[in-house]
């Protein structure tokens, strides 16, 4: 009976140990966070046109990179967004008897922030590669054109008139493609306590332009794509009235 009143008092200890050390852990858990991370190896999140098939391409905006943070007071958030982003834009002309023939490839990727719902604000005067007022932040963005005007090949004159005709259109294609590593900085004021839901957002476009009409007819594709990609989050306290955006 001495030994079951022992076994059941060393139970009793374990189990007030285990509920203790479970009450800790959920204390620890239950803190609020002075910083959140959040890294993704491949972000999937690509858009690409043809002209042998869609000309323009718009992904929409998609949820890529998450995380959450815990304020314990009303405090204020820096947002740093980093991503891989690549680009692929080829064009090809063709073009015979002085013709000209011009081809464009534009693909872009553009990011922005969104905090339990609410989208943050952003520099309102970002803008794209031709100059036009973006929606986010535009983290790459290409336009290419080729135009050129050929004689052409194959040729023959005609020994009475001199007129030279030309069977074969001449060609000319050029292909780019890059991947860079870019970054831009978000933040957000006067957040009230509690868990705050942080999502990363971006949005893949892509278009083509050709001339169908010149002889031999131009060609041209583009392809925005993603690589990988990190989101930061760090809980601050912003000097007051500061303004966030300078216009």
């Amino acid at each position: 009976m001495l030994g079951d009143s022992k076994m059941q008092t060393s139970k009793l200890i374990a189990a007030v140990v285990v509920l203790c050390a479970g009450g800790m852990v959920g204390a620890a858990h239950a803190q609020s966070a002075k910083a959140a991370v959040t890294i993704k190896p491949l972000i999937a999140l690509s858009q690409s046109a043809y002209s042998d098939g869609a000309t323009n391409g718009d992904t929409g905006w998609v949820d890529v990179l998450h995380t959450q943070i815990k304020t314990a007071n009303q405090k204020d958030l820096l947002f740093d967004v980093s991503m891989q982003c690549g680009i692929v834009t080829d064009t090809t002309v063709r073009s015979s008897g002085g013709s000209k023939s011009s081809s464009t490839a534009r693909a872009n990727i553009a990011v922005r922030v969104v905090v339990d719902g609410e989208r943050i604000a952003e520099p309102t005067g970002s803008i794209d590669a031709n100059g036009a007022p973006a929606e986010g932040v535009v983290f790459c963005d290409r336009v290419q054109t080729l135009a050129a005007e050929f004689a052409g090949l194959n040729c023959t004159a005609d020994l009475t008139t001199g007129a030279v005709d030309c069977l074969d259109a001449e060609e000319l294609q050029l292909i780019l493609k890059t991947l860079n590593a870019h970054a831009f900085n978000f933040a957000m004021t006067d957040l009230s306590s509690g868990v705050h839901d942080i999502v990363v957002q971006a949005r893949a476009q892509a278009s083509v332009d050709f001339d169908d009409d010149v002889d031999g007819g131009s060609m041209s594709g583009a392809e925005a794509f993603a690589g990988a990609g990190a989101l930061v989050v760090e809980e601050v306290r912003l000097v007051k009235g500061a303004e966030l955006i300078e216009l």
